[in-house]
């Protein structure tokens, strides 16, 4: 990696003496990490329901081996080599983790989402952090998933479908979200789009494509959209600004800002080992800034990172609200009724072809052992296919990518799961299984019908209780159900 010229002097000059040290740590291999997500070591919790994202299973012994140290600031975070084979196991396609660099899981553990609360990923591929506040949410609240880019937005649908985690995606700019939405939202995440010197060691061709104009233009950005994502917390919430860039112009400069035009207070982060404060000398000298960490190579294990957690004072730009806290119905809060709202998430685009509650749950009796939630019972039709309602409304003119967990679609007269309602499923749940080695996941995951005897129908498989997807097994064989766009021949076992 070739560290450009224009960036080193302009480090030289904010970092002085520490400049050398700095410098040789972008010479060393970058820090790998992941993120247990449907596994764990310890603190296992037993399925209580259909739903993946509130059970977690024992880690398997290849998954085990593969940990190395704890991330001190993420729960269930550890270190790994950088030649770990932990992206070509089955256990990567069946959600087990996240593989994730360390710094960067920090902002999801300062933005702290609990059970029951209404949460906005703003800016979320590929869905490292947008897992995480999932799995947190433990399938209770909201998670809105937002990315304006379409290819990217396809990722980070797909990450979430893997990992389990029930939420809407959505493809906005955030001014039309603010528009839309006003200040509904508990906790709202920003990882800015940045000039990413802080994944120069990472990723060679980020250093290539860096220019010295490049954090001033982005830092521009960063205002606009930070000032419209404070338009989306309810007064007393909490918004997390993260970057993971080393120049304060995207950094210390930008909260600055925020406090200097926006009713906020900077609350103070944990101590995290490796970490280090903000330096309010590179901005306007305000002490609170003190409160913002960042992590540098040359100091902590894990690539640059900065993260700052805001508090909403009041409700930035006049826009109304009633002040209240909590997670109620806050359809209410911008002068919509509750009631209205609902008929609004519920609105199908093709009423002609609305299916019967009654038709759609004896189906999924039939696939499901256990007592599918009320968010699956009564589903939001569009067109032929059935996704869990979102709890908050989504008004006429957001580009929906998906409104909720896409349960089923209907073809001619029957229903058919989806692939995402397979990788949703807990051990147990699932009327028909089959278990599967790993070997003979692998084969799976590659395209191929796999043996199998008994009743015909549809069946879920999976490895050690972790979901990979479904089968139809008819005449000694299971067909296989595998999307076509996820096959991957060659999966590591």
């Amino acid at each position: 990696m070739t560290i450009p010229e224009a960036f080193a002097a302009t480090m030289k000059r904010w970092l002085g003496a520490e400049w050398e040290a700095f410098s040789e740590a972008l010479h060393r291999p970058a820090e790998r990490g992941v993120r247990l997500h449907r596994v764990a070591l310890t603190d296992l919790r037993p399925p209580s329901g259909p739903e993946s994202v509130r059970c977690t299973l024992p880690a398997p012994d290849a998954i085990r081996e593969e940990l190395l140290d704890p991330i001190a600031w993420a729960e269930a975070g550890y270190y790994i080599r950088p030649d770990s084979p932990l992206g070509r196991l089955v256990y990567h396609d069946a959600g087990a983790y996240y593989l994730q660099e360390p710094s960067a899981m920090a902002a999801v553990a300062a933005l702290a989402p609990q059970p029951g609360e209404w949460v906005l990923d703003l800016c979320a591929a590929p869905g490292g952090k947008s897992t995480a506040i999932g799995h947190a949410l433990a399938g209770e609240g909201w998670l809105l998933a937002n990315e304006i880019h379409p290819g990217r937005v396809e990722v980070l649908a797909e990450n979430l479908e893997r990992t389990g985690v029930p939420a809407t995606v959505c493809q906005e700019t955030p001014a039309r979200l603010a528009q839309a939405l006003g200040p509904c939202f508990d906790a709202v995440l920003v990882d800015a789009p940045c000039s990413g010197e802080g994944m120069f060691r990472k990723d060679p061709a980020a250093a290539a494509a860096w220019s010295e104009d490049a954090p001033a233009r982005c830092a521009e950005r960063q205002r606009e959209i930070l000032g419209h994502a404070l338009r989306l917390v309810r007064p007393g919430g909490r918004l997390v600004y993260s970057t993971c860039t080393f120049n304060p112009l995207e950094n210390e400069q930008i909260i600055a800002w925020a406090m200097a035009n926006h009713p906020v207070a900077v609350r103070e982060l944990p101590d995290w080992p490796g970490w280090s404060p903000g330096r309010p000398e590179w901005a306007n000298g305000d002490p609170r800034l003190l409160h913002t960490r960042r992590l540098w190579p040359h100091l902590g294990r894990g690539e640059g990172h900065f993260v700052a957690l805001l508090e909403v004072l009041d409700t930035p730009h006049g826009t109304q609200s009633d002040g209240s806290t909590g997670t109620r119905d806050r359809s209410e809060d911008r002068g919509v009724d509750g009631r209205t709202a609902r008929r609004r998430a519920h609105r199908t685009p093709d009423r002609s072809r609305r299916v019967h509650d009654a038709e759609w749950t004896a189906w999924l009796s039939d696939l499901l052992a256990v007592n599918p939630p009320p968010a699956w019972r009564h589903p939001l039709w569009r067109g032929d296919l059935a996704f869990t309602a979102p709890p908050g409304p989504l008004p006429d003119g957001l580009r929906v990518l998906r409104p909720g967990l896409v349960l089923g679609r209907r073809r001619r007269d029957r229903f058919e799961p989806e692939h995402a309602l397979a990788m949703a499923l807990a051990p147990g749940a699932a009327r028909r299984a089959v278990a599967l080695d790993e070997t003979t996941a692998a084969r799976y995951l590659a395209g191929e019908s796999l043996p199998g005897d008994g009743e015909k129908g549809v069946v879920w498989l999976h490895v050690a209780g972790l979901p990979l997807g479904w089968g139809r097994r008819a005449a000694g064989r299971i067909n296989n159900l595998y999307p076509k766009g996820l096959r991957r021949p060659g999966v590591f076992v």
